[in-house]
């Protein structure tokens, strides 16, 4: 009783309510049908008596919606103050609520403002106000999204996605790799006393996607669209340990598809569960998919560069895929993967299917399906008209043209992984545009005249000769035909 009064007291003696909710995030913005409806998600350290989101067409808001209460399971802190365990399960598991209210009956290009309140004990925490555009109908006014991926709290990448903030867009792709390792909770947010590198303090992914500094604004305003990328999965030892790599109960995305649950109702977490959505925005149709593998050792050594998620023509996802892109209606299509479908490097020359051990040498993986990549998805993107295709993990800027869909890989945040002889592209194709000298952002825009992008840079050459903030290519995606 003692240790209440003292507590309360140093309360009072703060001007501090009594009851404040302690958020770990500000509020982020998803939805697979963006025109009329939106969830506002956000996590806290303490889960509150109830809590809501008030939201309206004016400064009164003057609706409310209730939020849903979840638990985010498996992330964790460190287990001391100068390290993690290397096991995960050796390291505490954080406590981590999260609230969700799906907004509904929202009227298409409309701008909402928005508060979140959590309650506990008759107090109450109030959030900034907020806003955001719902998605246009189709043929409606035009819109612009940004495209981002591979964040990892890499240098600079603060500045980059500020400038990415700052581009007046209405929605963010992002193509996978939000941080290195999903359970330690350090890397999403700061958690106090859990061990982050120096080098890694103040780019943790939600701070950084949701900074406001020189007009600045990301999640808070405007719906995220992700797919999960090889630093999604929740043990990142399959990625090099070979004997976990080969164990299917290992390969699990619970922590993203948590973080992310509108997106995945089923969220089905396992190997081949459903990973994979589409959305319609105004005269575009979105469409994401779980594409990706790594692994420190050769590709032709066994047990071989294993997928996540299969891509071979009877797999669940491409099923799904092939009758999502039968079944569209928008003028555009989208597609947004973590794995690229081609670009220089050795990565490409390791055919994305599955490995088989070659019987004369049980050292030597074999994949006599080819390349998945080339073979089964590139076939469909042509087949259905899709516009344009992109990617990251490489973390570099390339972009091509083949049979009338663009492939562009726009994730160069804050470093590249790209060598000056890195080989082409197995099929012989060149990269139209290379440029990895500097940081950049990647805006598209969609208009009655069609679909069109602009590379910006976001940050020095070196030589001076490079202007920050500068349109370095510009190029038509889809005219309007």
């Amino acid at each position: 009783m003692r240790k209440f009064f003292l507590a309360l007291l140093l309360v009072v003696c703060s001007g501090l309510p009594a009851f404040a909710a302690r958020a770990y995030t500000e509020p982020y913005l998803v939805s697979l049908t963006p025109s009329t409806e939106m969830n506002v998600c956000w996590l806290l350290a303490e889960a509150g008596d109830e809590a809501w989101v008030e939201f309206g067409e004016t400064e009164e808001l003057g609706r409310r919606e209730e939020a849903r209460l979840y638990e985010v399971k498996g992330l964790r802190t460190s287990a001391k103050a100068d390290g993690y365990d290397p096991e995960p399960e050796k390291n505490p598991e954080l406590k981590v609520f999260q609230r969700i209210a799906t907004l509904r009956g929202l009227k298409p290009g409309t701008e909402y403002r928005y508060r979140t309140v959590v309650a506990e004990g008759g107090k109450t925490t109030e959030g900034p106000v907020y806003s955001f555009r719902t998605a246009p109908v189709a043929g409606g006014s035009p819109f612009s999204f940004i495209l981002l991926s591979d964040l990892q709290q890499k240098k600079q990448i603060v500045e980059t996605v500020n400038m990415a903030g700052r581009q007046n867009a209405d929605f963010i792709l992002y193509a996978g790799d939000f941080q290195n390792t999903p359970w330690k909770a350090a890397e999403w947010f700061p958690v106090e006393g859990s061990f982050i590198a120096p080098e890694e303090k103040g780019k943790e992914w939600f701070p950084a996607m949701q900074q406001t500094a020189n007009g600045a604004k990301l999640l808070q305003y405007m719906p995220i669209f992700p797919c999960p990328g090889n630093h999604e999965a929740d043990d990142q030892r399959i990625w090099t340990d070979k004997q976990l790599a080969q164990d299917p109960s290992k390969k699990t995305l619970s922590i993203y598809m948590q973080l992310f649950r509108p997106l995945y109702p089923d969220q089905e977490y396992g190997q081949n569960g459903t990973h994979w959505y589409s959305a319609d925005y105004g005269d575009l149709h979105i469409v994401s998919l779980s594409l990706f593998r790594w692994h420190p050792w050769s590709g032709f050594e066994a047990p071989g560069w294993i997928l996540f998620d299969d891509i071979s023509p009877e797999s669940p996802q491409v099923r799904w895929l092939e009758e999502d892109l039968k079944n569209k209606t928008s003028r555009f299509t989208w597609v947004v993967q973590h794995w690229h479908m081609l670009n220089r490097g050795a990565e490409v020359w390791v055919p994305m299917s599955r490995p088989v051990i070659y019987p004369v040498s049980p050292d030597v993986a074999m994949y006599p399906l080819g390349d998945h990549c080339w073979n089964v998805l590139r076939p469909l993107y042509e087949k259905y008209g899709v516009n344009a295709v992109n990617f990251g993990h490489s973390h570099v800027y390339e972009r091509y043209l083949i049979n009338g869909v663009n492939y562009i890989e726009a994730a160069t945040i804050g470093n590249n992984y790209r060598g000056e002889d890195d080989p082409l592209h197995f099929s012989g194709n060149a990269p139209i545009v290379e440029q990895n000298q500097h940081r950049s952002v990647l805006v598209v825009s969609v208009t009655s005249e069609g679909m069109s992008a602009e590379a910006v840079r976001a940050s020095e050459d070196g030589d001076g000769a490079v202007k920050v903030g500068e349109v370095f290519d510009s190029f038509v995606i889809a005219p309007l035909k």
